[in-house]
């Protein structure tokens, strides 16, 4: 069996040898030293534009709510790891990201033209309608077709898992329990029904927190998994998507059980929110996520988080995805040092970007990022990084 774990896993490259313990340990621990780099995920036209190839959307794939896949599929998930790996190793992270997509059917998208230069071959944006869902009544409900397969849900993250190379391992991305109960309803009308059927919320959110555990616990199984790297969008600009009450009643003791089976398996979870959510930030960092990820510098900028929260959690990211997006070569080394210089010499903090190495990102800015992160880790910490 070890044999055959080594044939499977790939090489690391020769410019780069990933160092999860490292990583983990600047996690869990506010020490001097190299700055890690990562972000919650690369988009899959990121990753192509970086490595020159082409690269399809896999994780699309694995929604299929059937969950059938042709041999194509197959072979294109096999490439999609790859890919993945090389693209994490490329950049310096010490993880490969990897999403355990929870097939939910019957979602309704809105589309948008993609203005970005980045994108090309005329492929659209899309969202989730939060206007409607597929559960508005309780008649809805108990006719939904639940996902069960939860070893299927996890088969790309378990082949991963068994790809990486040595030093390196996966963070698993489920979705988030707010998130998905919100979409299933639509934002809209799940707003409605916290007041008017709170019972059905509360049966929703019941049903698709015990799958998320159950997906999570299932990939904790694999040694090469070195955590949940949960994205749960909680804000927007000026606030949390509904109170904080509600929160705190209805949602976030879900996320704190998945929180504690992720500790029990001795593994890293980091969370991923966007927007104004601080309102339950110390509640996040009181029921024990070890990272906080997704800053925006309109919101808070990620030196002022930083300064308020890094003796009780780790923080992750920050370098505005406006600046990301729209800035110069300059403006984002400039924005990434000034970001180092107030994050980066008392530890517990992790380079990247506001959000994720989304598509709309020029490549030449996200390695320009990179770059200068590892030019301040020399600079600071000669010869360790």
């Amino acid at each position: 069996m070890d044999i055959f774990r080594e044939i499977m896993r790939m090489k690391s490259d020769q410019n780069y040898r990933p160092d999860f313990l490292y990583f983990k340990h600047t996690i869990l621990h506010k020490e001097p030293g190299p700055i890690p780099f990562g972000e919650l995920f690369a988009d899959f036209e990121m990753v192509g534009n970086d490595l020159n190839q082409n690269v399809i959307d896999y994780a699309k794939i694995l929604e299929e709510p059937s969950g059938k896949l042709s041999l194509k599929d197959i072979l294109g998930g096999l490439r999609y790891v790859d890919q993945s790996i090389k693209f994490c190793l490329h950049h310096g992270w010490d993880y490969v990201y990897c999403f355990s997509p929870i097939p939910f059917p019957g979602f309704s998208y809105l589309l948008g033209e993609n203005t970005s230069q980045e994108v090309v071959d005329g492929r659209k944006r899309f969202w989730v309608n939060d206007q409607t869902g597929p559960i508005q009544s309780w008649d809805d409900f108990e006719r939904y077709p639940w996902p069960e397969n939860i070893r299927g849900i996890n088969l790309l993250s378990r082949i991963m898992a068994k790809r990486v190379p040595n030093g390196m391992k996966v963070m698993v991305i489920p979705g988030g329990v707010f998130e998905w109960t919100s979409w299933l309803m639509g934002l809209t009308p799940f707003c409605f029904a916290v007041l008017d059927q709170p019972d059905l919320v509360d049966a929703i959110v019941e049903k698709v927190a015990d799958i998320i555990y159950r997906v999570v616990e299932d990939i904790l199984q694999e040694p090469q998994v070195g955590g949940i790297f949960m994205g749960d969008d909680l804000g927007f600009n000026s606030g949390t998507m509904i109170s904080p009450e509600v929160l705190r009643k209805k949602f976030l003791p879900h996320t704190a059980r998945i929180v504690d089976l992720t500790h029990q398996a001795e593994r890293l979870f980091l969370f991923h929110s966007c927007g104004d959510m601080f309102a339950v930030m110390d509640d996040l960092i009181e029921m024990g996520i070890d990272g906080k990820h997704s800053f925006e510098d309109k919101i808070k900028p990620v030196e002022a988080v930083y300064q308020q929260y890094s003796d009780r959690v780790a923080i992750i990211g920050g370098v505005d995805m406006g600046i990301m997006a729209a800035g110069t070569e300059e403006d984002v080394r400039k924005r990434t040092r000034e970001i180092l210089d107030v994050c980066g010499h008392a530890g517990h903090y992790v380079l990247g970007t506001g959000n994720s190495a989304a598509n709309y990102i020029p490549l030449l800015n996200y390695q320009a990022m990179i770059d200068e992160g590892r030019r301040w880790n020399r600079e600071y910490f000669p010869g360790e990084s």
